[in-house]
């Protein structure tokens, strides 16, 4: 699998199974809501190496989604958000691709928005 098939297929699985938000994908235009909450997609690739035992080799990385609710709303909703997106991603195997387990990193406050991040490591053979 090429690192294109790899993007198409995660982001494919994030798309289809989150409705709740809009998300701001990697360099495309996107128009940020005033006052309504919205997700980052981002893929953080890693290292690859090869599989001593197959030969093959292993790619890894991060799909980083961050989620942006309004201020003074509270992080309820954000942190209902989060389980939603480590629901999607949270161990499953899809396409070749293999996740782990999913992880919340608070961010804070601008001026804006609260920010809180969800993290998933996964890794795909090739």
């Amino acid at each position: 699998m090429s690192f294109a098939s790899e993007r198409t297929n995660i982001e494919g699985r994030f798309n289809t199974n989150w409705t709740t938000t809009t998300i701001a994908w990697g360099n495309t235009d996107f128009d940020m809501p005033n006052n309504a909450a919205w997700v980052r997609f981002n893929i953080l690739n890693g290292n690859t190496s090869y599989r001593a035992i197959n030969g093959l080799k292993r790619h890894t990385g991060i799909i980083n989604i961050q989620i942006f609710g309004p201020i003074n709303s509270g992080t309820h909703t954000i942190r209902e958000y989060s389980d939603t997106i480590a629901a999607i991603f949270d161990g499953q195997s899809f396409n070749d691709v293999v996740c782990d387990v999913a992880s919340i990193q608070t961010i804070g406050t601008d001026d804006k928005f609260h920010q809180v991040n969800v993290n998933i490591p996964y890794w795909r053979d090739e």
